[in-house]
């Protein structure tokens, strides 16, 4: 499909995928630091932020398939375009992620990895997103909003009891037990499962119906911005609520109750911080669309970003070799500091932002004047009040 503006894109949701780009060059780039250099404080706050980038990540996924779904008259033609693209990032983006990080992944690798874990055997999140999007068609194009939001919190809940109480029957069973629903702490082999992750993927649909409707006119642009903040508070308060529960269940029951719960509900990406991130997207895609969808500005800002979105993919496996291998080679590999990683970060970005366009530009996804044609689109936006 083509990325040219104004054919097929959603203007709101390519900067709020790049910025997702800009997390995980952040998130890359912390890889290379010495921890003991770094303030306890500075490396909680940055790991808690910079995991908002795979929750975006997923959602956005889900959000854009969902609305080609709901859009086309005959889903099927979209599912057959996407059903290529998964197989495509299971057979093409797998093993080249895998090669772009390979250098980082071998480098004081105890024990030292084979060419056969290191490119094969190391599943990276695109493969998750494939299988999202082979397998979900059904959940979103049959099930109402209710049936599905259930679903969704099935997954969601379901995951780590499964991971607390169903009980090793051995080796097999642990990695299939990783694949299907998460390990507590670091897993063995496997680090998106299917379970949360397909949850993630699934509540992209609800953003993505309600991108159709917008297109249709059966919503306008500032009702959906309402909406849209509405939620996030609501996420927002029940991230807040399920932090706290934990806290008070752990200090009550923590020595009464299975210690095996308490390690697979703590509060985290999939577990009870997801709300809050989910509500952060909710109230940056507010922003993004009451600038651009409403007030029709679009500043070089939102289009620095943009460029990352629209080249998502490209972005994703490329800053693996900038800011993973590139480092490990010139031997920087846990030794930055502060500051060296800021450069890391800084110098990383600018370049795979430059490479991402020229990317762009050579496939004819941008064209010379891309910027003006953004800004002229979202001042001739569909999406008014």
């Amino acid at each position: 499909m083509s990325h040219h503006v104004g054919l097929n894109r959603i203007l709101s949701i390519d900067p709020l995928r790049g910025l997702a780009m800009v997390l995980v060059i952040l998130q890359h780039s912390y890889l290379s630091v010495n921890t003991r250099l770094i303030p306890r404080a500075a490396d909680l706050l940055l790991w808690m932020v910079t995991q908002l980038a795979a929750v975006a990540f997923v959602s956005i996924s889900g959000t854009m398939f969902s609305y080609f779904l709901f859009r086309e008259p005959n889903w099927k033609v979209t599912y057959r375009r996407y059903a290529l693209r998964a197989v495509f990032l299971i057979l093409v983006a797998h093993p080249t992620i895998n090669s772009a990080r390979w250098f980082f992944r071998v480098t004081d690798s105890i024990p030292p990895l084979s060419f056969l874990d290191a490119i094969i055997f190391d599943i990276p999140i695109t493969d998750m997103i494939a299988v999202c999007v082979l397998i979900s068609p059904v959940l979103i194009l049959r099930l109402g909003t209710e049936l599905r939001s259930l679903v969704v919190v099935t997954l969601w809940v379901a995951a780590p009891l499964a991971v607390a109480f169903l009980t090793s029957a051995g080796p097999r069973w642990v990695i299939w037990k990783e694949v299907i629903f998460g390990a507590i702490g670091d897993p063995l082999v496997f680090w998106w499962p299917l379970t949360p992750w397909l949850a993630i993927f699934l509540t992209g649909s609800f953003a993505g119906h309600a991108l159709v409707r917008l297109k249709l006119s059966e919503l306008t642009a500032d009702s959906l911005v309402r909406g849209l903040k509405k939620v996030g508070i609501l996420l927002a308060l029940l991230g807040m609520i399920l932090t706290i529960g934990y806290k008070v269940l752990k200090m009550s029951y923590g020595r009464e109750w299975n210690p095996e719960l308490f390690g697979a509900i703590y509060p985290g990406q999939t577990t009870a911080l997801l709300p809050g991130y989910f509500a952060v997207l909710a109230w940056l895609l507010a922003v993004l669309m009451y600038r651009i969808d409403i007030s029709g500005r679009y500043d070089r800002f939102v289009w620095f970003l943009s460029i990352l979105g629209r080249a998502s993919l490209f972005t994703f496996i490329v800053q693996f070799a900038v800011v993973e291998s590139v480092p490990a080679l010139l031997g920087l590999k846990g030794t930055l500091g502060l500051s060296g990683f800021m450069v890391l970060f800084v110098v990383g970005l600018a370049v795979v932002w430059i490479l991402a366009y020229g990317y762009g530009r050579m496939r004819g996804w941008f064209t010379e004047n891309d910027y003006g044609e953004c800004v002229a689109a979202a001042k001739a936006s569909r999406f008014t009040t």
